[in-house]
């Protein structure tokens, strides 16, 4: 039951990341739409179908900009986890191999006093 709990848990977990993205980049699209908005808007002299193309390809444009941001900052963000794992496995091992030694020469230290 245990598994089955985890898997759903698992499951749920990443549902909510999904929505979570969804709804950041719904964001995003929004902030995007808006700022191209905002620009056309400073361009009284265009037709409205030339407003239109250029929001749509200021949209696009910014659309574009952030999906690169994003997967900028993912792929950093793996890299990284990358590297903390490394540091976090080679002080692991640092640390093992520092119980180890001071073990056996605790071992060696009590074989000596009971030698005497």
């Amino acid at each position: 039951m245990g598994r089955q709990d985890s898997v759903g848990a698992d499951a749920v977990r990443e549902g909510i990341a999904s929505m979570e993205g969804y709804l950041l980049w719904q964001g995003e699209i929004e902030r995007a739409r808006m700022a191209a908005e905002a620009f056309a808007d400073r361009l009284d002299w265009l037709t409205s179908g030339q407003r239109e193309q250029v929001t749509d390809l200021y949209t696009r444009t910014e659309l574009d900009r952030s999906r690169a941001s994003i997967a900028h900052t993912a792929q950093r963000a793996r890299q990284l986890r990358q590297e903390y794992q490394d540091r976090y496995d080679h002080l692991r091992r640092r640390a093992v191999a520092c119980c180890l030694t001071l073990g056996a020469a605790a071992v060696l230290l009590v074989c000596l006093v009971r030698a005497l």
